[in-house]
């Protein structure tokens, strides 16, 4: 856009043209994000994952004894009144 008669850009026009530049090549970038996503999605499009074997194997031993749960709390804990705010299991440091 000109606004001057001498074909150079006024400082209004200038600002519209480089906010019009800005938007513009946000949008060239967000499409170019969804076109590249789409075309990674597309070569699965119709079939069923394929997973190895050993992914479906449950052989992991996983067992929660609470012990990071019960650090966590008496580190959070740490500076309240023990009278006003009973907390259990208080006694063990193990």
């Amino acid at each position: 856009m000109k606004d001057r008669y001498d074909g150079n850009p006024g400082k209004d026009a200038s600002i519209m043209n480089k906010r019009q530049s800005r938007l513009e090549r946000e949008h060239s970038e967000k499409d170019a994000f969804v076109k590249r996503e789409q075309r990674n999605k597309d070569k699965y499009a119709g079939r069923k994952p394929e997973m190895k074997a050993d992914l479906m194997m449950f052989n992991a031993e996983m067992s929660n004894t609470g012990e990071h749960a019960q650090r966590l709390c008496k580190k959070l804990t740490a500076g309240l009144d023990k009278v006003a705010f009973p907390v259990d299991g208080e006694g063990d440091d193990s």
